[in-house]
């Protein structure tokens, strides 16, 4: 620390806020006491902790922090002069050391006894005699004549070729482990390279076969899709599945395998044909179908879509015609009563499709929530 202070010379007079409380001089590498914030150097700090844990100032266990930063930019605005002669440089307390190293004016010591600044130390090796060299005639090296006359050529060969061989035998060693680190890192990227391809073939196999699942399934949905436009642009199925009618697709209903169930207009008496897929009866309306899968629902096991329009406050019919109030010669499709055997006589009945539904109907429980939505007019 002592060393070290005596290059610490201020050009001005210090603020005792910025001394040690300890040396009283200029803190340098400052600290302060967590308690009091009394300023102390940072080595006379930690020979007074050896010594006595204790503040000097407030006598309270002395535990040491960096100063507040306001002490820390004052201190490192102070100026200090250079202690070599002659030099007029001012530095700062940052810089102090590091400008003692390189000052051109500080004095150093020739083994001939000169001392000198650094400044002209070139021009004194160029004439001082310690420094002026002889070739030997043998070896043709450059020698100092302070050496000359106790030159060995064969020793000093030998001995340089002994610290040939140490360093030979050094890199020799050095570069065998770094071999042997390169080729055991090379082994590992190589083995981390495999891993990585095998990796990737495992995935690209898997995205082949993941391509080909797709592929097979879009064609499947294609070929399904294109089963579903025959059967609705067509609408005229003859044949196995109807003879009479024609089939619209209802609007949100599916069957379990999603294909879109279609309501059957006009079926003609056809539809009482068929065997409900739901309670297993036949002489029932079954108007919903699905062609795809084969199977007929009767309209009391799948109450049909009613819907309302917007626009003109009317209720539409699942194939989406517009119903009209009807009182005296209505046969209800879901219950099959007609007008006479109505407690509540009358209904909504629609011309287009061959549909028709009773009051009784429209107020039970599975309609209660459409008859509020979709009033008959």
């Amino acid at each position: 620390m002592e060393e070290k202070r005596q290059y610490f010379i201020p050009i001005k007079e210090v603020s005792k806020n910025l001394c040690c409380n300890i040396c009283t001089y200029v803190a340098l590498n400052a600290v302060e006491c967590q308690i009091c914030e009394q300023l102390y150097c940072d080595d006379c700090a930690k020979f007074w902790q050896r010594k006595k844990n204790e503040c000097p100032d407030c006598k309270q266990e002395f535990k040491i922090k960096q100063p507040h930063r306001l002490i820390r930019e004052e201190l490192s605005k102070l100026k200090f002069s250079c202690v070599n002669q002659g030099c007029k440089a001012e530095i700062l307390m940052n810089d102090v050391l590091q400008h003692i190293n390189e000052c051109q004016l500080k004095n150093v010591k020739c083994i001939c006894g000169w001392i000198g600044p650094v400044s002209k130390q070139k021009y004194h090796e160029q004439t001082c005699q310690q420094f002026v060299t002889k070739q030997c005639n043998i070896c043709k090296e450059e020698i100092k004549l302070s050496k000359y006359q106790n030159h060995n050529c064969f020793v000093e060969l030998q001995q340089k070729l002994e610290k040939i061989t140490e360093k030979f035998y050094e890199y020799k060693e050095t570069s065998e482990y770094s071999i042997k680190d390169l080729k055991n890192q090379a082994n590992k990227e190589f083995n981390e390279l495999e891993s990585i391809k095998q990796q990737i073939k495992g995935l690209t196999q898997e995205n082949n076969d993941l391509r080909r699942q797709m592929t097979e399934l879009t064609q499947y949905l294609r070929s399904q899709e294109q089963q579903f436009k025959q059967i609705v642009e067509g609408q005229n199925l003859k044949g196995p599945f109807i003879a009479q009618g024609k089939l619209v697709e209802s609007k949100s209903l599916q069957c379990s395998k999603e294909h879109s169930i279609l309501y059957w207009i006009n079926p003609q008496g056809e539809e009482k044909t068929k065997k409900c897929l739901k309670c297993q009866k036949t002489q029932v309306n079954c108007r919903y179908c699905c062609p795809i899968c084969v199977f007929f629902v009767c309209l009391k096991c799948q109450e049909p879509e009613l819907t309302k329009n917007p626009h003109e406050n009317s209720v539409l019919c699942p194939a989406r015609h517009k119903l009209t109030k009807k009182i005296q010669g209505l046969t209800c499709t879901i219950c099959e009563k007609n007008s006479s055997q109505m407690r509540n006589p009358g209904g909504a009945d629609c011309t287009e499709c061959d549909f028709a539904i009773c009051f009784e109907c429209l107020e039970n429980e599975r309609y209660k929530g459409r008859v509020q939505q979709c009033p008959v007019q």
